[in-house]
């Protein structure tokens, strides 16, 4: 089959700045790139005319590893014109582990219904090792691309067991070495690197071991000895370890700084969550970014932080959100049940508590300002679109007092947001642009009703259009697909004859209006009457192709068999 994309503003990825060509695709890889294409009979032809072809977007932070085993077509990543991802971020994967044990990872911090997962998860195991899975993965009918990280919890807990993973930040000899060979198989598979979690906030589910319900994950277990044996496993394969450092504890990024740095070695490519512009600090950008470049300049380290696209906005169920995380109060009340939260924040030493931590003066990722927390849905619709601060003063007490009171009244039926970080749009973009930054942390597929950053290489796009000083086009679209294929070790992100042929074409004339801000609720079959976050980008993305194979067009929508036919291939490191 051979496809002819013509008249398009054609850019190759590379940071080249876009081109009048037409596109000759066959074999699922780029054939030819012509100033005007000869006719080819029976070929296909998407006509580009006004509009830019483009390499498919790499999505580098996602938390696809349970919803791949039931939705791989990943077509709320695929609608936005991504056609790779990555998996396994934040310590935790599917790749090795007992099945109870990958439900309690990831029902909390994906903020997944527990039954849901436990029925895509539980007896559903069919491989055994680290190499098993990445076969398991090719065999899947995958939609984009997919590559994926080791997660250090799993491995921690399958050395240790997950009581001693939980309990001792000193491994043994023998369960040393055995997460050390874990991790040799896994980077012998092609797998990118590890992950790494030391961010308090991530947390077991407790559905099936739950003594442990609300201790954050393993990997926070681990001591700093740990974590720098694997990384020197990382930095002999020249692989890639991901991080997400403790927010509260500045010294992480110090120890970061340590397994990244090159100095009488090799550097450790690092990639950190994440360089973002929070309201709670608004200099915390730039100690990150400088952090970054002066470790690259003294220390010969390798660090690149990932920036999120777009505002931070976080929807919040009630007590239900992971912005509550960090408050001690709230650890056992997020994974209690509607009548304990109840009768928790009806305990006027619960809210006690709860006042203290919402007061605290300590370092904070969530703002906690009640007058920037707006109602979406309520049962009292009198509610909706109000600020709590609002209601407050409407009914003449204290501000704090009536959230609380309005937890107890409507619980997860009460869905507020707000927005964290990221508020303010030149900075946003400058951090996008920054050599010390990579685009990524959409996390998509994780945090379901919390939070949806799918669309985050086309809110990058649009804001090139708005700074085209601070980030061009074609820089914009260089740091969505080769540049960090290239710093990851995919084979993906470029169109040049001979690569594979992942596009997207996309009409610029809808990056200003055809993105919607805020996400809406997608009832998934596959969800068993429970809604996740999704976006929309209705007339922006008119044509995906993955592998030479158009998967979705703006006319016509997903081809029929996408998720039942095998378009995108495991990727494995080339490094």
């Amino acid at each position: 089959m051979t496809t002819i994309i013509r008249n398009g503003l054609f850019f190759d990825g590379t940071g080249s700045k876009g081109k009048k060509a037409d596109l000759i695709i066959q074999a699922g890889k780029v054939k030819a790139i012509h100033e005007k294409a000869p006719v080819i009979e029976g070929a296909k032809e998407i006509d580009a005319t006004g509009k830019w072809v483009t390499p498919g977007f790499v999505d580098i932070h996602t938390h696809y590893d349970a919803e791949i085993e039931v939705m791989p077509g990943l077509e709320e990543s695929v609608r936005h014109g991504t056609t790779t991802v990555v998996m396994g971020n934040c310590s935790i994967s599917a790749a090795i582990g007992k099945d109870e044990d990958i439900v309690d990872l990831f029902c909390r911090v994906e903020n997944m219904p527990a039954q849901v997962l436990t029925e895509w998860i539980k007896d559903k195991i069919t491989w055994n090792s680290l190499a098993e899975y990445y076969e398991h993965l090719d065999s899947l009918p995958m939609g984009p691309n997919v590559a994926s990280f080791v997660g250090h919890s799993n491995i921690r807990i399958a050395a240790m067991g997950v009581d001693r993973s939980f309990k001792e930040p000193k491994a043994s000899k023998a369960e040393q070495t055995k997460m050390n060979n874990y991790l040799s198989e896994a980077m012998e598979a092609g797998y990118l690197g590890m992950s790494i979690d030391m961010l308090p906030f991530h947390r077991w589910g407790g559905v099936f071991s739950k003594e442990y319900k609300g201790t954050s994950v393993p990997s926070q277990q681990a001591s700093v000895k740990e974590y720098r044996t694997l990384a020197n496993i990382l930095r002999k394969h020249n692989r890639v370890l991901q991080a997400t450092p403790n927010a509260l504890d500045k010294k992480s990024g110090i120890h970061l700084l340590r397994m990244s740095s090159g100095l009488f070695r090799k550097p450790l490519k690092t990639t950190i969550v994440a360089a973002m512009d929070l309201k709670t600090d608004e200099k915390i950008h730039k100690l990150v970014t400088t952090l970054a470049t002066m470790g690259k300049k003294f220390f010969n380290a390798d660090m690149l932080f990932q920036a999120l696209a777009m505002p931070f906005l976080n929807y919040g169920e009630g007590p239900i959100t992971p912005l509550f995380e960090e408050f001690p109060s709230m650890v056992e009340v997020i994974g209690a049940n509607r009548a304990e939260r109840k009768t928790a924040f009806q305990d006027p030493a619960f809210r006690k508590r709860f006042r203290k931590d919402w007061h605290h003066k300590g370092t904070s990722v969530f703002p906690r300002l009640l007058k920037e927390m707006t109602i979406e849905k309520a049962p009292d619709a009198s509610l909706i679109s109000k600020t709590f601060q609002e209601i407050a003063d409407e009914t003449g007490k204290d501000n704090l007092d009536c959230f609380m009171d309005l937890i107890v009244d409507y619980d997860t039926d009460l869905i507020w947001k707000c927005t964290a970080a990221n508020h303010r749009d030149e900075i946003r973009v400058k951090l996008l642009a920054h050599e010390a930054t990579i685009p990524g942390f959409n996390d998509s597929g994780a945090h379901n009703t919390n939070m949806a950053f799918h669309d985050g290489s086309l809110q990058a796009l649009r804001q090139s259009l708005e700074y085209p000083d601070i980030l061009p086009i074609e820089k914009a679209i260089h740091r969505l697909t080769k540049m960090p294929c290239d710093w990851l070790g995919l084979d993906a992100g470029s169109l040049e004859v001979g690569r594979r042929a992942d596009v997207c074409v996309i009409d610029p004339n809808q990056l200003t209006s055809g993105l919607t801000e805020e996400p809406i609720e997608d009832y998934h079959p596959s969800l068993k009457g429970a809604y996740r976050y999704v976006k929309r980008s209705d007339g922006v993305v008119q044509n995906v192709l993955i592998n030479g194979s158009e998967v979705f067009n703006a006319s016509n929508g997903f081809v029929a068999n996408l998720g039942t036919k095998k378009y995108g291939q495991l990727l494995r490191s080339q490094n």
